[in-house]
């Protein structure tokens, strides 16, 4: 068995040097993909037969391949240093969330607002202070700008990972989920906000200036909260009379295509406001009622979460 493993990286790592001198620039992605699949799904076969969730394997197996570097194998930096590869992984968290979106209801999210402000609110305001006091007692010397900045970077939260895990638990339509979904939506709405104070008061500092106005502080936060209010209010009032024209154009593909643009556009939309494109992903998803609107494509085999479930996949 060893011997096997042993060759098959002995091959893996010839096929990797000798992508690196092809011109073929396709060649170089198909050979990372089949690292990347390799890699994610033993790591998350060992991660499951630990007891642990599928994708804690995935990011250690990462984790594992992207710093091989350190022990004097440079084969797969072309993967670290591919662009198609950063994108991929974008587009794939942005489905994820749609994903998640779609399997919740925007009522039950609502219903749950309260508790998930109160929960957002503590996951932004200790990881800050806390934050800013480590940063105090290690490094004491360095100015106030850049505790306040190190403790205004642990206010991010990955509510990327917080979703796969609560899917891979089958936990992602509970009351603790939504909860959990609906802080970290908030998180990055006040994150926002925290970042740009912070960066702000950095900035002005270094020019002499005032600092950030409390309009600046609120155009942020007016801007970020306009957009969630108008994507669930216009996309619910929208997107049926979408869905309903697009399935009278009889055309095959219809209902994916419509969903992913809806997805993509909104992604989109929340970047331009400064939010995370997964924001708007999952606001898309929220909005789409896939039961309501999958009885506009009678003629379709497969339900909206079935044709989505391979390229999420992938």
């Amino acid at each position: 068995m060893k011997k096997k493993l042993s060759f098959m990286f002995f091959a893996f790592s010839e096929l990797a040097f000798a992508s690196g001198g092809h011109d073929d620039p396709i060649s170089p992605i198909l050979l990372g993909l089949v690292v990347l699949f390799l890699g994610a799904k033993l790591g998350g076969y060992l991660a499951e037969k630990l007891g642990q969730p599928v994708v804690l394997g995935e990011l250690l197996m990462g984790v594992a391949l992207g710093n091989l570097g350190l022990f004097g194998f440079h084969g797969f930096s072309f993967i670290q240093q591919g662009q198609v590869f950063e994108i991929l992984a974008g587009l794939g968290v942005i489905l994820l969330l749609f994903e998640v979106g779609l399997e919740s209801s925007l009522k039950e999210m609502m219903q749950v607002g309260l508790v998930a402000t109160v929960v957002a609110l503590v996951g932004i305001v200790f990881p800050f202070f806390l934050g800013v006091g480590v940063s105090e007692i290690f490094i004491p010397e360095r100015s106030v700008y850049v505790h306040y900045f190190i403790g205004a970077t642990l206010c991010a939260t990955s509510v990327g990972i917080t979703a796969r895990v609560l899917k891979d638990l089958g936990k992602i339509s509970s009351t603790e989920s939504r909860i959990v979904l609906g802080a970290a939506v908030i998180d990055d709405v006040l994150g926002l906000i925290i970042l740009a104070v912070i960066s702000g008061v950095i900035q002005s500092a270094a020019a002499g200036g005032q600092g950030v106005g409390v309009f600046d502080v609120s155009f942020i936060a007016l801007k970020a909260i306009g957009f969630l209010a108008a994507a669930v209010l216009v996309g619910t009032k929208v997107a049926p009379a979408i869905f309903r024209f697009g399935a009278s154009l009889k055309l095959e593909g219809a209902l994916l295509s419509l969903s992913l643009i809806i997805c993509f556009v909104l992604s989109y939309c929340a970047s331009l406001v400064g939010l995370a494109p997964i924001v708007g992903a999952f606001a898309a998803g929220l909005i789409i009622d896939t039961a309501a609107f999958g009885k506009f494509f009678s003629d379709e085999k497969h339900t909206l979460e079935e044709l989505l479930f391979p390229i999420a996949k992938f």
